[in-house]
């Protein structure tokens, strides 16, 4: 089967951007896909990972009263699920007299529900029928003057959860991860999770994908012997993503509340691993080969 130029990129364990007038150098993204290739997509060892602290609330500081001063809403993550309460903050060296603060639909633009400030804070108890896409937007009446700032989050309806983690086990060059999901709404899923040592060193980056049906369901999470130290250490999984991928164009992607945020895995002597290489598959390949032409290797 013949692959394009563009089904090329898209497939690459990173983004590619196409600039119009500039030549990629081909041959340092050849290098680069290779290494990636050496070891299995579903365990790739750690690189600034996207997903590790997937959920975190970056907040922004806006400059406000004419650029007198700053402002900022700081919330407790980025991604809440129904019904779970939003906790806002609003931080500012100004001082506040009075604000409150609206929910918006931001598809509609529509003030779903308002809230005084409580001690420099809102509390937000979300309504069922809220859509995923929120804006915060905050009216403060600062003692020097008014002015308006806002922040997005994500409130989801959950369609999975963890049931458990099971004893880790080898298989080959593989240290099993089994997990048992509780299912809500059948689909493919993707599972996806940082695995740590216990002393905080992040490892690498582990995904699974399966089409799984309601109920209690397992899927397996694997990490490859060369992304793991060498000898007996204590292993733990972080950065949980419980994604339900969209089935069609134009339908969301949904995702599961992964809670509690870290789950132990003991300990694991990966001398037990064999040491088998791993084996590109014939599309990596074709892959890998479209580059190195392109490269002019």
């Amino acid at each position: 089967m013949l692959v394009s130029y563009h089904q090329i990129l898209a497939q690459l364990p990173y983004p590619a951007i196409a600039v119009k007038n500039v030549q990629p150098n081909w041959h340092n993204v050849a290098l680069r896909h290779e290494g990636e290739l050496s070891f299995p997509s579903y365990s790739q060892p750690i690189k600034n990972s996207a997903y590790q602290n997937w959920n975190q609330f970056i907040p922004v500081e806006v400059p406000v009263l004419n650029g007198q001063t700053t402002a900022a809403l700081v919330a407790e993550k980025f991604r809440y699920f129904y019904p779970e309460a939003i906790q806002v903050e609003l931080v500012s060296n100004e001082v506040v007299q009075t604000a409150t603060l609206d929910v918006v639909d931001t598809n509609t633009q529509m003030s779903l529900a308002s809230f005084d400030i409580d001690d420099g804070k809102w509390h937000i108890t979300p309504s069922k029928t809220w859509p995923q896409e929120l804006r915060l937007v905050a009216r403060i009446d600062f003692s020097r003057g008014y002015d308006v700032i806002s922040a997005d989050v994500r409130l989801y309806h959950s369609v999975a959860s963890i049931d458990s983690v099971s004893p880790s086990f080898a298989k080959g060059p593989d240290l099993v991860i089994p997990v048992a999901l509780y299912i809500k709404k059948a689909g493919i899923f993707r599972l996806r999770a940082t695995l740590y040592k216990t002393d905080g060193t992040a490892l690498a980056s582990l995904v699974e994908k399966e089409h799984l049906l309601e109920g209690l369901r397992a899927i397996e999470l694997k990490a490859y012997k060369r992304v793991l130290p060498s000898g007996r250490s204590s292993f733990e999984l972080g950065d949980i993503i419980i994604e339900r991928m969209s089935g069609f164009p134009g339908e969301k992607a949904m995702y599961g509340n992964a809670s509690p945020e870290r789950f132990l895995l003991g300990s694991f002597d990966t001398d037990s691993l064999t040491d088998e290489a791993y084996q590109m598959t014939d599309h990596e390949r074709q892959q890998l080969r479209f580059l190195n032409q392109l490269a002019g290797n």
